[in-house]
């Protein structure tokens, strides 16, 4: 199973850990059908970091969606829908 911490709100839960933090921009994001050795989707990010460079991360697109749904229905993000 991969770990992935869901933090609601950043700012009143900061991330300490993270002493060393490169820039960078979310550039794009897509699901691949069988992924995992199981056969089951995930879901891909590319990070482009300030000097050019890209990170590629993946998780489960169960997991990622869960994730999703959690933060939803933060308040921080229903501040956000409320434009």
């Amino acid at each position: 199973m991969i770990d992935l911490t869901i933090t609601p709100d950043i700012d009143r839960a900061p991330w300490t850990d993270l002493t060393e933090v490169i820039p960078g921009k979310l550039t794009r994001i897509g699901l691949l059908r069988n992924g995992t050795e199981q056969g089951r989707a995930t879901i891909a990010l590319v990070i482009q970091l300030d000097d050019g460079s890209h990170v590629v991360a993946e998780t489960t697109w169960r997991l990622f969606n869960a994730s999703a749904r959690a933060l939803a229905v933060s308040p921080v993000a229903r501040e956000e829908t409320q434009d």
